[in-house]
């Protein structure tokens, strides 16, 4: 996707949010122990699909000068440099006179997801719907405030993801499995509201905010 083109950039916005919906409402079957039909199967599998390209945007967009210590820098470079397949993964080969390829929309979808991460604890009553939940809200869930904390909180969704969509849930922390769900719910909320108002509309078809 170019900078320079809108038209994809909106129709990128929409989809994003149609996902992260689709993903809650999935989740949310597996929460309450009902099984998956094909098509929320099928959301699960593009779901941590998207949360590679997330994680994958993170790392092109890390720069040492966020990294709080040596330590941290030295585990980030343990865990995200070290592996070239991760790099190729981005969309990054290597061709004729050390030309290198475009990567593709994952710093896009990295700004959104960390965007999702620090609405997520204001995000307002009415948007919250995780089960069995007492009080409608997210300000418990903590904001990552580190590159170690952000891939922390994406490698635990991506975990998450894979387990609703291969195995039992409940061998998931309970913890971790709310969290994952707060940000689906608080990506298509950012889509629903506050990207679509910008963008001057009052929301995307089949993605309007409640209340």
């Amino acid at each position: 996707m170019g900078l320079w083109d809108v038209q994809a950039g909106l129709q990128a916005i929409r989809a994003l949010g149609q996902l992260a919906e689709q993903t809650k409402a999935a989740l949310a079957q597996r929460i309450h122990g009902e099984p998956l039909h094909e098509n929320a199967q099928a959301t699960l599998h593009h779901a941590l699909d998207h949360l590679s390209e997330v994680r994958e945007g993170f790392i092109l967009s890390l720069r040492t000068s966020a990294v709080p210590s040596f330590v941290e820098l030295r585990a980030l470079v343990e865990r995200v440099m070290l592996d070239w397949s991760a790099w190729e993964a981005a969309g990054f080969r290597f061709m004729s006179a050390f030309q290198l390829a475009r990567p593709g929309d994952q710093v896009f979808f990295f700004h959104h997801a960390y965007l999702a991460m620090g609405i997520l604890p204001r995000l307002p009553d009415y948007a919250v719907t995780f089960p069995h939940q007492r009080r409608p809200t997210y300000a418990d869930i903590p904001v990552p405030s580190t590159p170690g904390e952000v891939l922390d909180r994406i490698e635990e969704m991506e975990r998450v993801v894979w387990v609703a969509e291969n195995a039992d849930l409940e061998s998931a922390p309970a913890d971790s499995i709310r969290r994952t769900y707060a940000f689906f719910e608080a990506s298509a909320w950012l889509v629903a509201t506050e990207l679509s108002r910008r963008l001057g509309r009052r929301g995307w078809p089949g993605l309007r905010p409640e209340g």
